[in-house]
């Protein structure tokens, strides 16, 4: 009986040692680098927030608040359309586009040698897409004809603006 209770005693010892070595083994080669990973992250961070703040100490900021602002509009603003700096306005909806039809050329093609008052369209001298405004002064009321021959730059900006011009007289 002594024998087999000193035999059960070093098989526990064993069973405690395979046990206690994988636990050890998993905490040195599996935790042990993500521990490091975190506190190196930690010191890191610690480190940027207080040498920001001595370099943005003037302006009471801190470097990585600046940061995550800067980020946070940057993708607030990437979904909108922006050429060179400037907001592309908005397209003109069908019931503007018919007011302004009738408001500038009263119905009819601006083309001083038509009177076409159907499927008249708006062009802009000035395109949208390169900063063009929703403004009178850019655009002209054409005929699907004239529109097409705009459009292909064989009615120029300089005669399309002075269909303007005449408009206004």
């Amino acid at each position: 009986k002594i024998m087999v209770k000193q035999e059960n005693k070093i098989t526990y010892l064993i069973i405690l040692f395979f046990v206690l070595f994988v636990i050890l083994y998993t905490l040195i080669f599996v935790f042990l680098p993500l521990i490091y990973l975190l506190v190196t992250l930690l010191v890191i961070f610690i480190f940027l927030t207080i040498s920001s703040y001595v370099f943005y100490k003037k302006k009471n900021q801190v470097l990585l608040l600046v940061l995550v602002r800067f980020f946070r509009d940057f993708i607030k603003t990437a979904g909108k359309s922006f050429v060179k700096g400037k907001k592309v306005p908005p397209p003109l909806t069908e019931y503007e586009k018919k007011g302004i039809i009738y408001e500038l050329a009263r119905g009819k093609c601006e083309h001083l040698d038509c009177n076409v008052q159907d499927n008249l369209q708006l062009f802009y001298i000035i395109p949208r897409a390169e900063g063009g405004k929703n403004s009178y002064n850019n655009l002209v009321v054409l005929c699907p004809a004239h529109y097409a021959m705009a459009g292909r730059g064989v009615l120029s900006k300089g005669l399309l603006r002075y269909f303007i011009n005449e408009r206004d007289k």
